[in-house]
């Protein structure tokens, strides 16, 4: 399945790209480690040379052709020759849309809709892993046992498919790594993403890619409106910490609350069983209703939550969410984080 997916043209072009190509013969050259590294995530439970076994010809293990297999010292040092950018360049190379226009969910007026979500992998517990990446602390007081990775993803809504990444130590913020993810960012988008995100400066970079955006806004986020709009919606602007910084920014802001009702609750007019949601404040950079209903957008921003339910659908793939990462230094977890993203049949 490995080799159908990545073809060695493709392993040998990202190597090559990386400079990592071996000088020498090794029992372990790249192109095997680049494979091997991948099917960590197949077999999550299974040791480095269990994993190893699984990937080589039988007639090679035990002497025949001067091979002998490697023991785990061996391939974690080979593991750190090969280094993080052939697997980085491996997911940049697959990434990318995949959903077309008939698609449900892929497109909204032309626009191609992209969700940008977090999350936090445990890694493993070495001293290195813990100065490079830090712990997380989960809201309580203590530390979290394992250090933390820092992830953020850009998907494709609707299929789910993943168009950028970006990593780094738990201590590092949302805001700060979705300035990595903008050169993936252009016209013909509209991107969603929650309340971590928004600010003056992420949101006037975020628009300088010429996409349009779709943020939820904080409670804490004071937004006063200057032009109400016939639907409802005003517009308000959002204002950089310093004058020096830039100007205002205009935006159309949306408020809106959800009702639901219980399943056995059949009686429209009494209410029983209704129950009203938290107010939702959305801010979007389609100024006109007529362009972008209020009702849509609304219905757009919930679809966010499939690029949650991805998440949870991938980490769950690689082993549950209790798998840690199994690499001690932050070179190899960096490689074995982009493996995770790019395993044949991710959403």
């Amino acid at each position: 399945m490995l080799a159908r997916t990545f073809t060695d043209e493709v392993i040998d072009e990202v190597i090559d790209a990386a400079g990592v190509r071996e000088k020498r013969f090794r029992l372990l050259p790249a192109r095997l480690m680049v494979l091997f590294t991948l099917a960590c995530w197949l077999f999550t439970r299974t040791g480095y040379v269990g994993v190893l076994a699984k990937l080589v010809d039988a007639h090679l293990v035990g002497g025949a052709r001067g091979w002998s297999m490697p023991g785990t010292e061996a391939i974690g040092r080979a593991r750190e020759r090969l280094g993080p950018e052939p697997l980085g360049r491996l997911f940049a190379k697959v990434a990318g849309p995949s959903g077309s226009p008939e698609m449900p969910g892929v497109f909204y007026r032309g626009l191609r809709v992209a969700t940008v979500d977090g999350f936090t992998l445990d890694v493993k517990n070495t001293e290195e892993n813990a100065a490079h990446f830090g712990r997380g602390g989960n809201g309580s007081p203590s530390a979290n046992p394992y250090p933390q990775l820092r992830a953020l993803l850009l998907a494709e809504s609707g299929t789910r498919s993943l168009l950028a990444a970006a990593h780094g130590p738990c201590t590092v913020g949302e805001k700060t790594l979705a300035l990595d993810l903008l050169p993936a960012l252009g016209p013909g988008m509209l991107v969603l993403a929650d309340r971590n995100f928004i600010s003056w400066k992420l949101w006037t970079k975020a628009v300088a890619t010429g996409a349009d955006l779709c943020w939820r806004v904080p409670a804490s986020f004071t937004l006063t409106p200057t032009t109400v709009l016939d639907d409802g919606t005003y517009l308000s602007v959002l204002n950089p910490p310093r004058k020096k910084d830039g100007d205002p920014v205009t935006v159309r802001i949306i408020e809106y609350s959800v009702t639901t009702r219980a399943a056995h609750d059949t009686d429209a007019a009494d209410g029983n069983g209704e129950e009203v949601s938290e107010l939702f404040v959305l801010a979007t950079t389609l100024l006109d209703p007529a362009q972008a209903p209020a009702e849509d957008l609304a219905d757009l921003y919930h679809l966010r939550w499939q690029a949650e339910t991805g998440i949870g659908d991938l980490k769950g793939q690689r082993g549950g969410p209790e798998q840690v990462l199994r690499s001690k230094k932050p070179a190899t977890v960096t490689a074995e984080f982009y493996a995770m993203l790019r395993l044949p049949g991710d959403p």
